[in-house]
């Protein structure tokens, strides 16, 4: 219920905003400021020259408060040499990570993505829109193919040298921009270094379109917290109307509930061991590459299509301030809508098992699990062919599947062919 208090709360400043052509929110969390970059506050985005309360001063360009406490700017540790925040009788110099995020620029408030009917969507770079390897870091396979640490650009293929990299961009990752930029503001976030982030963006969007001109990247340079990722490096992103798509839940610890997991693209051999993929071959090595109408960002394009029409058909058309957390849990769950589940001797099943990573994952996906076998199950996982509830399934006519099939569905947000993925012995 408080979620949803918050959504008519926040459309009446959703409303204001699309008046007024301004940002409200800084009436609900501001003051006190905890700092200014270009004029508009570092959390709210109100102007500078509104901020009524408490003494002022400016150092490097950056407008602080007083009495602004432990570093300022939220996520801004104390230590490096560019600037200071002034904290009661001492200053303290600001971090270089919450200097190098002060140059990303502000995302769009609210009214005007409103109005342009968009949202803000945030991209992982490696494994998401491309694969990079060292370019001594092939394997002899895909040396046997024609890799080598000589190779060149091939932009047919999408691959090309950065730096010391080979690096191949993921098939219809330029189309998928294409058509995802008419729906979204977009940023690029990697915890990759900022000169490979800002060259991997120039290959993707060589005219500068999707990203601001290159200037909506976010690198392990400007990121504000060490190996994680967080909204607070990106000023003015508001968590209920913010899309992410990352090959990584991890790295979002506190925004989870935007994250859309994409299949990994793993081009490359590397990225295999990197991923402990044991024998399992890469693309490179089986000298093939993904389609580009049913791969990973295909598939995701679909699903940032449904995310954007049910937001903004609930939105707008209905009358209330829909919170994307919510439309892409609701999406998710009618990917196995009237499944109902039992596991055989693929997780613990005692006391612990709706505790279990793929027990909540199914139930994410709209399925309902159980413990045990009955009429109501219609799908029965399982590794092993021979067990009790294995023949149980084969015996009353029900879908035995082996775990493959929950992940499938979980990356492509749709129920996979249960034929696909029998259960054989050996597995």
């Amino acid at each position: 219920m408080g979620r949803r208090r918050s959504c008519r709360h926040r459309f009446r400043l959703c409303k204001s905003s699309i008046k007024q052509g301004g940002n409200n929110d800084g009436d609900t969390r501001c003051p006190p400021h905890p700092g200014f970059v270009r004029g508009l506050c570092l959390r709210c985005g109100a102007k500078e020259e509104d901020a009524a309360e408490g003494g002022a001063h400016r150092v490097g360009g950056i407008f602080f408060l007083d009495g602004v406490k432990d570093g300022g700017a939220e996520g801004a540790a104390p230590g490096g040499g560019v600037g200071t925040i002034q904290v009661g009788p001492a200053a303290i110099p600001a971090s270089p990570a919450a200097a190098a995020a002060a140059s990303i620029p502000r995302a769009s408030d609210m009214g005007s993505l409103l109005r342009a009917r968009k949202l803000t969507l945030i991209l992982d770079l490696d494994h998401t829109l491309l694969n990079s390897t060292g370019l001594d870091d092939f394997s002899p396979m895909e040396a046997c193919n024609g890799f080598t640490p000589s190779t060149r650009d091939d932009p047919r293929m999408g691959l090309f040298r950065l730096e010391h990299y080979a690096t191949k961009l993921c098939p219809f990752a330029r189309g998928f921009l294409e058509q995802a930029s008419a729906m979204f503001e977009m940023y690029v976030y990697t915890l990759g270094g900022q000169d490979y982030a800002r060259g991997a963006v120039k290959l993707l969007d060589p005219d500068g379109f999707y990203f601001g001109g290159g200037a909506r990247v976010v690198s392990s340079e400007e990121s504000t917290r060490p190996d994680r990722k967080s909204l607070d490096v990106i000023p003015g992103a508001e968590a209920t109307a913010v899309v992410i798509l990352d090959d990584s839940d991890y790295v979002w610890p506190e925004h989870r509930e935007n994250l859309i997991r994409v299949d990994r693209y793993i081009y490359f051999a590397s990225s295999c061991r990197q991923f402990d993929y044991y024998g399992v071959r890469s693309l490179a090595e089986l000298g093939r590459d993904e389609r580009e109408h049913d791969g990973a960002l295909a598939v995701m394009l679909g699903v940032l299509k449904r995310v954007h029409q049910g937001f903004f058909d609930d939105s707008v058309l209905g009358g209330h301030c829909s919170d994307v957390r919510e439309v892409i849990a609701a999406a998710r769950r009618e990917v196995l809508r009237g499944c109902t589940v039992a596991f055989s001797r693929v997780i613990p099943l005692e006391g612990v098992a709706g505790e279990h990573p793929m027990w909540k994952l199914v139930e994410q996906l709209g399925a309902v699990c159980v413990a045990n076998a009955d009429d109501m199950v219609t799908h029965v996982v399982a590794l092993d062919p021979g067990t009790e509830k294995a023949r149980w399934a084969r015996e009353n006519n029900k879908f035995l599947v082996n775990p493959k099939w929950i992940r499938t569905a979980s990356f492509r947000w749709c129920r996979p062919n249960e034929q696909d993925f029998p259960v054989t012995r050996g597995r």
